[in-house]
């Protein structure tokens, strides 16, 4: 009887698997966290070496240029307007440093005779759709699905951008004032050369990630339009530090998004007057990366002081900064 016994297939009761149930229940939710952070730590890596690699490819195109791109180009007649929905805005800065950052063959289908509405942002497979891996940040989501569309039929979308310094983005006032004057400006079509770095190129920003919005009529890191990849100190709203949640962006094209429960996707009614300007902002916990003129990649806590912030977007103010 003991030999039978010992031969019969034993099963595990209700309990014992309840037990297994809930042990390997709370090791996936030991786990997770764990592997959350893992993946964010490489996304975050992966960030930083996209910025790093932009700011060397601005670097080679001063080095061929003797000066960094403009912000924009206007291509109407007199003077750039204040205005970043009027029809004649044509290249940006991100076009101009194609050719440096391994998209040349992009860059020669960029028809340099027509502005930025025309053939290069139609629908279809045209030069300003183009989705570039290299400028954008994998730990914001959804970017593929957020073109701007209003207009015309269609610009692609970035995470990072250009600074036009401690204040408004199509002020020519703060571009003349070199207490704010930053790298790039669309409105004076200008990019700053290494000698205008009376602070330093160690102590000015030129780079920082930004937050795009779904919407298709919300031009935030449209890398082919004007004021799509310049972000800025100041907007008429007030001082737009890292990831500031008090202050929205306003933008020439805005979602009227105000009440998103994620305060770096609000964004004001439109700005078509030269008070407009986006922040800095990331999905990163605690602040956004930035690149300083010299290349190097630093991250900008949200907690920094405004006046130390506004100091570093500045090329000339005449404050060299130490730790921040």
């Amino acid at each position: 009887m003991r030999s039978k016994d010992l031969q019969k297939n034993r099963g595990f009761t209700l309990i014992e698997l309840l037990v297994v149930i809930a042990i390997i229940a709370i090791l996936i939710a030991l786990l997770l966290p764990a592997v959350q952070q893992a993946r964010e730590a490489a996304r975050r890596s992966t960030c930083k070496n996209g910025l790093k690699q932009i700011a060397l490819g601005l670097h080679n195109y001063h080095d061929s240029h003797r000066t960094f791109p403009p912000g924009a180009v206007w291509y109407g007649t007199g003077s750039a307007p204040a205005n970043g929905r009027e029809a004649n805005w044509g290249t940006t800065w991100v076009v101009q440093v194609l050719p440096f950052i391994d998209q040349a063959n992009l860059y020669n289908r960029y028809n340099m005779s027509l502005p930025a509405r025309s053939a290069n942002s139609d629908a279809g497979d045209s030069v300003l759709r183009a989705k570039i891996s290299v400028l954008r940040c994998p730990s914001q989501p959804k970017i593929d699905r957020s073109n701007l569309t209003q207009d015309h039929n269609g610009f692609s979308k970035i995470t990072y951008a250009g600074s036009v310094g401690g204040g408004s983005t199509l002020d020519i006032a703060d571009y003349r004032n070199i207490a704010r004057r930053g790298v790039f400006s669309a409105i004076a079509q200008n990019g700053a050369k290494i000698r205008d770095f009376d602070d330093g190129t160690s102590n000015v920003i030129m780079l920082s990630e930004i937050v795009t919005s779904l919407s298709t009529g919300d031009d935030k890191g449209a890398w082919g339009w004007c004021t799509g990849p310049l972000f800025a100190g100041q907007n008429s709203n007030g001082i737009l530090t890292p990831n500031v949640s008090a202050i929205t962006d306003r933008t020439p094209y805005a979602s009227n998004n105000t009440s998103d429960k994620d305060p770096n996707r609000r964004n004001n009614p439109d700005d078509t007057n030269d008070n407009s300007g986006q922040a800095a902002r990331s999905f990163h916990v605690g602040g956004v990366h930035v690149a300083m003129a010299d290349g190097s990649v630093r991250f900008a806590s949200e907690n920094i002081d405004q006046t130390t912030y506004l100091n570093l977007l500045a090329i000339g103010d005449g404050n060299v900064l130490g730790e921040w």
